[in-house]
């Protein structure tokens, strides 16, 4: 109902009192109406920046914009994201999905979405690249296989929250990684946008089709540098905006019609898009 993972809860109740649910004879837990708005208040001060050690005081004072700004300037340390990077590595290497689950439990438990994406998820999916050995290479299959469940569902309890602009989230390339997509589709949610994912090797006319179909405000294309040319994109960009973000050497000098993104990561194209709507709302 909230998206919130047993684990998580427990550590809630037990390690910092923000919730205090009922139990049944057998000891389960009941989670009232109150419970869950209580729930749903705690998932907002995360998404603000509000580390859940200072929860309890904000909900119970209601000064939330103090405290955001000054989670804003509260960084918990590079050892402590090199100690839970170095441990959920090790889960990967070894196979073992529960440890890898509990501690990345264990760091939602602690810390806003936003700051476990980029402090954890991100780093821990590059110290997988593509090749090497047979090793590496299960290793990193392993990992993605986990990484596409947690950031799936996290996705779809967090956009019901998002109201800002619809944008159609894609690569074109053909046996594309998928996992830079979700990545960047939930930085798109934190910043409010309305994210329809449509996967990988999407072609430009299947992009337009679903672009008019959804009302679609642009199209954010993540490439590896694998496009199929530039012809279709800049026929989709006199429909709707387009940004290209990734590998985009590919395409520089050819974008007629379409925006590329300056810089590889993810938070590249989602400040790009950011300022595009900035600006326009205030032209």
């Amino acid at each position: 109902m909230t998206g919130v993972n047993p684990v998580t809860l427990r550590a809630w109740e037990r390690r910092y009192g923000l919730i205090r649910p009922q139990r049944t004879p057998k000891g389960h837990r009941l989670y009232t109406e109150r419970d869950i708005d209580r729930i749903n208040q705690i998932l907002v001060l995360l998404d603000r920046g509000i580390p859940i050690s200072q929860a309890r005081q904000v909900l119970d004072e209601g000064d939330g914009d103090a405290a955001a700004t000054t989670a804003e300037t509260t960084d918990p340390g590079e050892d402590t994201w090199s100690a839970l990077l170095t441990r959920m590595r090790t889960g990967v290497t070894v196979y073992d999905e529960q440890a890898l689950s509990e501690c990345y439990e264990e760091a939602c438990s602690l810390f806003a979405p936003s700051q476990v994406q980029h402090h954890l998820l991100a780093p821990l999916y590059r110290q997988f690249p593509p090749g090497g050995s047979a090793d590496d290479q299960a290793a990193r299959a392993f990992l993605h296989s986990w990484l596409r469940t947690v950031l799936s569902a996290r996705m779809h309890h967090r956009c019901r929250r998002a109201a800002g602009p619809r944008v159609l989230l894609a690569t074109t390339d053909s046996g594309a990684d998928d996992i830079p997509l979700l990545l960047l589709g939930l930085q798109l949610i934190d910043h409010g946008f309305r994210t329809a994912l449509l996967g990988c090797a999407v072609d430009t006319d299947a992009l337009a089709t679903a672009a008019r179909q959804t009302g679609a405000e642009s199209v954010l294309l993540w490439t590896g540098g694998d496009t199929g040319g530039t012809a279709g994109l800049n026929r989709l960009a006199g429909d709707v905006p387009v940004f290209v973000a990734g590998n985009t050497a590919p395409l520089q000098g050819h974008a007629e019609r379409f925006t590329l993104v300056d810089g590889e990561d993810t938070g590249a194209a989602v400040r790009a898009l950011d300022t595009h709507y900035n600006q326009r709302q205030s032209a």
